[in-house]
C-alpha cells in the first residue's frame, strides 16, 4: 500500500523544472477519498468539476490517480445531528471504496446546529476516523480544520474555540495529519461570496494547502 510519504516523490516529479536533462522517474498513481460537506462537494461554484479543491488536487497528482469526492451538502459529523454524513448514500459508496489516503472535513454544519455539543462532536468524529482507519488497507487520514465562517461570528467563534480543539485531539489520537484551513482563511473574506462557501479563489487556496500536506505528511512508523 502506498503511504502518504511517497507523495513527496510523486509531486516532485510534477513540480520539477523544465530544464531537467534526464527524464523524471514514473510516479505511482494514488487513490484518495475526500469525506465532507458542501465545502468538499463544491457547492456554489460556477464550474464545480473544474474549480472544486478536490478536482484541483486530482489535477496535481500523477497520471492514473483517483481522487473521489464524497462531500454531501449539509452533512455533519454528529450521529444525532440534523443530517449525519454517515447516513448519506455517498457514505455507503465510500465504505465500499479502496484508497491509500482519506481526507476528512466535517464540522461547519455541526457548529451551526442549535443542538451543538462539543463533547458529542468529538466523540462521533473520533469514532468516524477510527472506522476509516479500520478500512481494508488502513488508509492514512488527513483531518481538515474547516475554513472560517465569515457569515456568522458566533458560529466561527464556536468553530475556533470548541470544534477545532476537538479536531486537533482527534487527529493527535489517530496519528493523523492536520490541514488548518481556519487559519488559512480567517483573513480572507473575499474567498467566500456568501461568507460560508469558498469561491474559486478560495478553493484554489484550499487545494494548495492540501497539496502541501500531501508533500509533508508522513505515515507513523
Amino acid at each position: 500500500m502506498l503511504a502518504v510519504g511517497s507523495i513527496v516523490a510523486a509531486l516532485a516529479v510534477l513540480l520539477a523544472g523544465c530544464g531537467a536533462k534526464e527524464p523524471a522517474p514514473q510516479a505511482d498513481p494514488l487513490r484518495i477519498s475526500c469525506v465532507g460537506d458542501s465545502i468538499t462537494y463544491g457547492f456554489g461554484l460556477a464550474d464545480r468539476a473544474e474549480e472544486c479543491w478536490v478536482s484541483l488536487v486530482a489535477d496535481a497528482l500523477p497520471e492514473g490517480s483517483r481522487v473521489a469526492n464524497f462531500g454531501v451538502s449539509g452533512a455533519c459529523a454528529r450521529a444525532d445531528g440534523h443530517y449525519p454524513w454517515e447516513e448519506t448514500l455517498r457514505a455507503v459508496e465510500f465504505w465500499e471504496a479502496e484508497e491509500e489516503i482519506v481526507i476528512v472535513m466535517l464540522g461547519t454544519n455541526d457548529v451551526c446546529d442549535a443542538a451543538w455539543s462539543a463533547e458529542v462532536f468529538e466523540r462521533d468524529y473520533r469514532e468516524l476516523v477510527e472506522k476509516i482507519r479500520a478500512k481494508p488497507g488502513a488508509p492514512q487520514v488527513i483531518v481538515m480544520l474547516p475554513p472560517a465562517i465569515h457569515a456568522s461570528s458566533e458560529a466561527d467563534a464556536r468553530l475556533a474555540d470548541e470544534a477545532i480543539p476537538a479536531l486537533e485531539r482527534v487527529a493527535q489520537h489517530a496519528g493523523a495529519c492536520i490541514v488548518d484551513l481556519h487559519a488559512l482563511t480567517a483573513d480572507h473574506p473575499e474567498w467566500f461570496d456568501d461568507g460560508l462557501h469558498p469561491n474559486a479563489e478560495g478553493n484554489a487556496a484550499i487545494a494548495a494547502a492540501v497539496e502541501e500536506a500531501l508533500r509533508s505528511c508522513r505515515r507513523d512508523a
